[in-house]
């Protein structure tokens, strides 16, 4: 497991308060962080249709693909589970086992949250559970695992600090790296090769562009070759236990010119600027009004459409993020302490971000790195 199981059990007595506050006898999780923030099971096998029902008083059921009980006893505290094992059509036998769990729990004819949000629950395996599972009621869960998990405990805080270490560590190997005639490739096997050695996991995929390319704000990297005087863009992730920290520089190959230098500033202190405003009770439409607005006056940018930033935690491919707490304008909700975020700004093939934890006293940058455009002629520091 992740954490001591003391850990899990009072995510399991938060979950179970919601329920009962819901009038849900049960929710059927499909989201691959919310089954591992419950239950702690994990696998890279996720692809395939896993489960996990919470019934409102009891231990959780896993449903499971049956080649994954060893990780099952590896990873969770859960100790009661179905499984299926793979067929010809393998969704009927993989929403039986789901069946069977509520027929173990006593909630066959029960109303049953489901994630309906969930990427992994499709219309299609949704339809599936509805035919098997006639006498039972499925509706919309309101997010209930997604909202818990918005506030990080302190153990959660240390495996995000660690993170922290490993996405600078890769960071300071990209920076390093860049010269007249290298690859975007080779950027690529320095910067993760120094991100696994300082800890992470295997990275989710980052952005790693160069010259022209630095305008495709997710551009994955390529055999092209640095020139001299290009601008060579990094958006990294650090994951520890998947928790994920993520991390953004530009450097130059070369001296950078006045220009170039004007716009890594202006971007600078306008989140700078932003950053401190996000205190405990701030309302973010305010502090995305001031990252979105300074930058469109310091003439970076003649509009700014995506978001300043949101909140992250325990991520798994495709996620990019909790998808819960964005800062973008007319949003009502407030920072509160133990929350995380990606703070991100970018323009002009140039873009800087932090990891940034709420705490009582404000804003803490989980990312320590200095803040400055890099060029391959001097070297960052931690």
């Amino acid at each position: 497991m992740d954490f001591p199981i003391h850990e899990y059990k009072q995510r399991l007595t938060a979950l179970q308060q919601q329920l009962e506050k819901n009038r849900l006898p049960a929710v059927l999780l499909h989201q691959p962080e919310n089954i591992r923030y419950i239950s702690g099971f994990y696998t890279t096998g996720y692809f395939s249709y896993h489960a996990l029902l919470v019934p409102m008083q009891g231990d959780p059921i896993l449903v499971l693909r049956d080649m994954e009980v060893a990780a099952a006893r590896k990873t969770a505290w859960v100790s009661s589970w179905t499984t299926y094992a793979d067929a010809k059509d393998p969704l009927p036998a993989a929403i039986a086992a789901s069946v069977e769990a509520l027929n173990q729990a006593g909630l066959s004819a029960s109303t049953i949250g489901v994630d309906l949000h969930s990427w992994f629950l499709t219309p299609e395996r949704l339809n599936e559970l509805k035919a098997q599972a006639r006498q039972a009621t499925f509706v919309a869960e309101p997010k209930l695992v997604d909202h818990l998990r918005l506030v990080k405990s302190e153990l959660e805080i240390e495996v995000y600090r660690r993170a922290a270490q490993a996405v600078q560590a890769g960071m300071r190997a990209a920076i390093g790296a860049v010269r007249t005639g290298v690859t975007e490739r080779e950027l690529a096997a320095s910067t993760y090769a120094a991100l696994v050695a300082g800890g992470s996991e295997s990275p989710v995929d980052g952005v790693i562009t160069s010259g022209e390319r630095t305008f495709e704000l997710h551009g994955r990297f390529t055999d092209r070759q640095v020139q001299p005087g290009d601008q060579v863009y990094y958006e990294l992730t650090g994951s520890v236990d998947w928790y994920v920290a993520r991390l953004m520089r530009t450097a130059v190959n070369g001296k950078p010119t006045d220009d170039q230098k004007r716009v890594a500033d202006s971007i600078i202190r306008v989140q700078d600027d932003g950053i401190a405003l996000m205190q405990p009770g701030a309302v973010g439409a305010d502090v995305d009004k001031v990252f979105r607005e300074g930058l469109i006056k310091s003439g970076v940018r003649t509009t700014y459409t995506n978001r300043t930033a949101y909140s992250i935690g325990l991520n798994h491919r495709p996620s990019a993020g909790e998808f819960i707490r964005e800062l973008v304008p007319g949003v009502d909700w407030t920072f509160q302490p133990g929350m995380v975020f990606h703070v991100l700004m970018m323009g002009q093939g140039v873009g800087f971000s932090e990891t940034v934890l709420i705490t009582e006293k404000g804003p803490e940058r989980l990312t320590t790195m200095e803040r400055s455009l890099f060029s391959s002629e001097t070297s960052p520091r931690s």
